[in-house]
């Protein structure tokens, strides 16, 4: 029987959830699996509560990073992807036309079937979430609510959209988790979305969220809701006041409603020799001007690539990195490898070193699932520091291949985001601290921590306030039961797949997510701005530059590629 539960007895009861055990395809084993001992689980400690993040790179282009949730009454089982640069929760529905077939452009991250709870209720008839992404793809339904499923978890009334008709422009259709602000919903109503219905449900303290990807060679990350986990992270953990956005909103204020911060300067080590490409960049909204010396970036999830200005690519990054060809992105997979190289800066207050492998990454032959060769001795890498056209907003994506060397804490309540040096050996013992709601929550939580001058100045986007209550009870079923592929919905899984802990191997042209970051509302729709998440490449995570470099590779190698 589900009944409402106090935070007091949420917290009482901090019974660790089962752990997950993943697994993802080594790319040196020619689509084998590689079973790696670490594991990572979906567990709540001291009323703090995470969920598994992984990587299944055996089914999608990009390596996106995906999360196991549920929905509905008995609950089915979904797998998302984590996106910090839009705010809405979907699913895809079973009856879409792209969920019936099983073909590339199939639904592959499992259905919903509204028909089979008894739970669901629809407050917007479609086409209340429409959406479109940076690749072209669509999203169209209504919004409903039914129980969702985080962790050991079943939360009721959480709204989401039901995507009834998907039109995957470059691959497998795959639902979405944003946990952006909810003042970038797809939406011109705002609803509280995952972050703001774990506080109203008081399961955490504020929206507050750490994320942390882990290396691109390692099995899985995690996303800790309401707390952080110090061992995740070495040396300081320093806290930013996020960017407001550059263009006013309705009232004339610059709001801050989106993560993005500041990189002020780069160096590069390549060959054994270092650079800087730029340094001394301003900090705050100065950041904005074309001539501050700053790159300001949005830190996505749901991006794969650390897009930077066409100029600013040709300018500094172009002659360092030479080995990688400009016109398609393209390098030999042994500077992966090389212990090349980039620092980057962000606010001036600390910098972040990302290894050539987390930013250099390999290419599969989809039809083969064989590397892609450079040469006669080398496989070929996609260079993942991209040139792009200006975005009208002022900032560029930055994302997986730079997030993976980060700790992140997100912290909307605060408008900052406070980032470390990811600890990515895995040989620390998990230290989990919960965060107070309020200003420096994140400093009294947890040791070295440098904090600002001053807290954030700008207006912040507010919560929603929920139309309904949200009731909270221990699942049924603890999600995370299962482990490896069976983990994955049967939906979900590749062709082949056995359930038994071992990913089976992609059959047809490869896949793709239709998900992308950053949304906006608009009485139409939404329209995204950035790159979409793991994309087939070419992609919307690259300039068209490298698209037609792609396409000529594509051409010469006579199918697709994916990474």
């Amino acid at each position: 029987m589900k009944a409402a539960i106090t935070t007091s007895l949420l917290v009482a009861s901090a019974a660790a959830l089962p752990e997950l055990s993943v697994s993802k395809r080594d790319r040196h084993t020619n689509g084998a699996t590689a079973n790696f001992a670490r594991s990572v689980g979906v567990e709540r400690r001291s009323g703090t509560l995470s969920t598994n993040v992984y990587d299944v790179l055996s089914w999608s282009y990009g390596g996106a990073y995906y999360t196991n949730v549920t929905i509905g009454s008995p609950a089915q089982e979904q797998v998302v992807i984590l996106d910090t640069g839009s705010a809405d929760l979907y699913f895809d529905a079973s009856t879409a036309d792209d969920c019936q077939s099983t073909g590339s452009h199939s639904c592959q991250g499992g259905t919903f079937n509204a028909a089979n709870s008894k739970t669901y209720k629809i407050v917007e008839p479609s086409p209340a979430f429409n959406t479109s992404f940076g690749d072209g793809s669509t999203a169209t339904g209504p919004y409903s609510t039914d129980v969702l499923g985080i962790g050991n978890l079943a939360i009721s009334n959480v709204q989401f959209g039901v995507a009834n008709e998907v039109d995957s422009t470059t691959g497998y259709a795959i639902g979405l988790m944003g946990v952006g602000y909810s003042a970038i919903e797809a939406t011109q109503n705002p609803y509280p979305n995952v972050p703001e219905v774990l506080v109203n449900a008081g399961v955490i303290n504020s929206r507050l969220y750490s994320v942390f990807l882990n290396d691109e060679n390692d099995v899985s990350g995690s996303i800790l809701f309401g707390g952080i986990d110090t061992s995740k992270y070495t040396g300081n953990l320093v806290t930013l006041n996020l960017l407001p956005d550059q263009i006013p909103s309705g009232n004339g204020q610059n709001v801050v409603d989106q993560f993005v911060s500041v990189v002020t300067g780069v160096k590069a080590n390549v060959g054994g020799k270092s650079h800087t490409l730029f340094s001394g960049g301003q900090t705050g909204v100065n950041a904005y001007k074309r001539s501050s010396g700053s790159l300001p970036v949005l830190l996505d999830t749901g991006s794969t690539a650390w897009s930077v200005p066409q100029s600013v690519y040709d300018k500094y990054f172009a002659p360092v990195f030479s080995y990688v060809d400009e016109q398609s992105g393209i390098c030999s997979c042994e500077y992966a490898n090389s212990g090349d190289s980039v620092t980057v800066e962000f606010g001036g207050q600390i910098s972040i070193n990302v290894p050539a492998r987390e930013f250099i990454v390999p290419l599969y032959n989809t039809t083969t699932k064989q590397p892609v060769p450079y040469d006669s001795k080398n496989e070929a890498c996609l260079f993942l520091i991209s040139p792009a056209e200006d975005n009208p907003e002022g900032f560029q994506t930055l994302g997986d291949a730079v997030l993976r060397s980060m700790y992140v804490v997100y912290d909307l309540d605060n408008g900052q985001v406070s980032v470390a040096q990811a600890n990515t050996d895995g040989s620390a013992k998990s230290n989990i601290v919960t965060v107070a709601a309020g200003p420096g929550g994140v400093a009294k939580a947890a040791t070295s921590v440098v904090t600002p001058s001053a807290t954030q100045s700008y207006q912040i986007a507010g919560t929603i306030s929920p139309t309904a209550s949200f009731s909270v009870s221990t699942a049924s079923t603890t999600l995370g039961t299962a482990t490896g592929a069976g983990a994955i919905p049967v939906t979900a899984r590749v062709s082949g797949g056995n359930g038994s802990g071992a990913l089976a191997t992609p059959s047809g042209s490869g896949s793709g997510s239709s998900s992308g970051s950053g949304s906006g509302s608009s009485p139409s729709g939404s329209s995204t701005h950035n790159a979409a998440a793991g994309l087939v490449v070419p992609g919307a995570d690259f300039s068209g530059l490298w698209v037609t470099g792609l396409a000529v590779l594509f051409a010469a190698v006579g199918t697709g590629l994916m990474l």
